[in-house]
């Protein structure tokens, strides 16, 4: 994995991408639930970026170990800089989820998968909705997941009174 660029620790130049990634993925992921309007407009384009998103994630979290462990070889590792990194490690919980839900969205409404399975148009709505409701609970959590591990970052390079 890539642990340094140009000299550079490399955990807080990706940090910046999934930071925001992570948060437009979840509102796209919301919008393209509640609003026929922008699914239509927006097409594939939320699965693509949940995707680039998920593949971040562990690579971000990768560098982060990387830095934490270059942190540890000078001594012991600040107990802040342990919460961050135990906190980093669960965000790929809430990202994963969010990316399958996405792209199961975009092949119910867009590849239109389940209009080809023998189903009731009544079950049909039930599954869309389920899904639905399942994607913007994700992804409201991975909005909650990104701010609480970004927020113990801040305190770990910061400290508490920043």
């Amino acid at each position: 994995m890539v642990s340094t660029i140009n000299g550079i620790p490399a955990h807080p130049l990706f940090v910046h991408f999934v930071v925001i990634a992570v948060p437009v993925t979840a509102l796209l992921a919301i919008v393209v639930v509640c609003w026929p309007a922008a699914r239509r407009y927006l097409g594939i384009f939320p699965a693509i970026l949940a995707l680039l998103t998920l593949i971040a994630v562990p690579i971000t979290t990768s560098a982060g170990e990387w830095l934490e462990d270059q942190i540890a070889a000078q001594g012991p590792v600040p107990q802040a800089v342990a919460d961050h990194a135990e906190k980093g490690d669960t965000l790929i919980l809430a990202v994963g989820p969010l990316f399958g839900l996405i792209a199961l969205w975009w092949l119910l409404f867009y590849d239109k998968v389940i209009d080809r399975v023998p189903l009731s148009p009544a079950v049909v709505r039930v599954v869309r909705i389920v899904v639905g409701v399942l994607t913007v609970v994700v992804a409201i959590a991975a909005i909650v997941a990104v701010i609480r591990v970004g927020d113990s970052g801040a305190h770990a390079v910061w400290g508490r009174d920043g």
